[in-house]
C-alpha cells in the first residue's frame, strides 16, 4: 500500500515550471487560440450561410454609443477585404510564435498584435465567440507585456500570478452563475443546452434524456469543480494537476459536444501560469524557482 501510495502521490504532483517555460508556454498556446480563430474567421466567409451573422449593418447597432472616429475604424475593419488581410496578418504572426528561438522583441510585438486585432476584429465576430475570444485576448496581452519586461523577474511574475488568479475567477464565476440558476441545480439545464441549434449535439441530447440521474450528475460536477477552481491555491498546489486534468478533459468534451474548440486552447493557455504560481517553489517572489531565462 506505501508502494502505491507513494506512486499515486508522484503522480499528482504538481510539475515543476520555471518562469521562462511558463510565460513561453503561455504564449504560445494562446497563440493556437488566435491562429484557430482567424482560421475559422477565414473559412466561415467562404459560406454564404454565415454572411447574415457577419454583417456589419446589422452588427453595427449595437455600437451606438461609440464616438464617431471608433464606429468609422470598426466600420473599416469589418469590410470583407480588410477583415480577410487581417486574419490572414494575425494567422501568420500566430505561427510565428511556435517557432522556438523567436526573438524577444518579436514575440512582445507579435503578441501585442494579436491581443489588439483580436479586440477591433472581435464586434464583427460577435456570435459564437462568447469567452474564449475574451481570454485569448488577456492573455496574449498579459504575455506581451510580461515579455517587454522578462530582465525583471518580479514584473513577469506578477503578470502569471494575474493569469493564474484570473483563470481561477473565470471557472468560480461560472460557478457561481450556475449554482444560481435553478435549471442548473436541478439538472434540467444540460439537455436544454444539447438541444439547442448552436450548441447542441443530437447523440449527446438522447443520452442525457435516456439518463436523467447521470446528466444530473454531470451537472453537479461541473459546478462543483468550478466553483472549487480556487482550491490549487491550497495545499503547496497537491490539488493542481488533478484539478487541471479535470477542467483540461471538460473543455475537451465540450470542444467536440457543443462546437467550442476554442474554449480548449484559450484556457488551457492558462494552465501554465496556474501551475507556476501555485507550486511549492517559484512563486511571486520568484525564491527557489528558475529564472527568467528557465535555468
Amino acid at each position: 500500500m506505501s508502494r502505491v501510495s507513494h506512486l499515486m502521490k508522484k503522480a499528482f504532483r504538481s510539475p515543476r515550471i520555471g518562469r521562462e517555460r511558463a510565460l513561453t508556454t503561455t504564449e504560445q498556446v494562446s497563440a493556437l487560440t488566435h491562429l484557430v480563430n482567424s482560421l475559422e474567421v477565414l473559412a466561415n466567409e467562404r459560406d454564404p450561410r454565415n454572411a447574415v451573422l457577419a454583417d456589419w449593418d446589422l452588427l453595427r447597432e449595437r455600437y451606438t454609443w461609440a464616438p464617431p472616429p471608433v464606429q468609422r475604424a470598426l466600420g473599416l475593419v469589418a469590410r470583407p477585404g480588410v477583415s480577410r488581410a487581417i486574419h490572414l496578418a494575425r494567422a501568420a504572426a500566430a505561427l510565428s510564435l511556435l517557432i522556438p528561438g523567436t526573438p524577444r522583441r518579436h514575440r512582445v510585438a507579435t503578441g501585442a498584435f494579436l491581443s489588439l486585432s483580436s479586440a477591433v476584429t472581435n464586434p464583427r465576430q460577435y456570435f459564437g465567440t462568447d469567452g474564449s475570444d475574451q481570454v485569448a485576448f488577456m492573455v496574449q496581452g498579459v504575455a506581451a507585456l510580461a515579455r517587454s519586461q522578462d530582465s525583471r523577474p518580479a514584473v513577469v511574475d506578477a503578470c502569471l500570478w494575474f493569469v493564474g488568479v484570473q483563470s481561477a475567477l473565470s471557472y468560480a464565476t461560472a460557478g457561481v452563475a450556475k449554482l444560481a440558476g435553478p435549471q442548473w441545480r436541478d439538472g434540467e439545464a444540460l439537455p436544454l443546452v444539447l438541444r439547442t441549434e448552436a450548441y447542441g449535439d443530437g447523440a449527446s441530447y438522447a443520452l442525457a434524456k435516456r439518463y436523467p440521474r447521470v446528466t444530473r450528475a454531470v451537472g453537479a460536477g461541473v459546478i462543483v469543480v468550478e466553483c472549487a477552481f480556487p482550491l490549487v491555491f491550497a495545499g503547496k498546489g497537491r490539488l493542481t494537476v488533478p484539478m487541471l486534468a479535470t477542467t483540461a478533459t471538460f473543455h475537451v468534451v465540450n470542444g467536440r459536444v457543443m462546437g467550442l474548440s476554442r474554449f480548449v486552447w484559450a484556457f488551457l493557455s492558462t494552465y501554465p501560469a496556474v501551475l507556476y504560481v501555485t507550486q511549492a517553489t517559484g512563486r511571486a517572489s520568484g525564491t527557489g524557482g528558475a529564472d527568467v531565462h528557465g535555468r
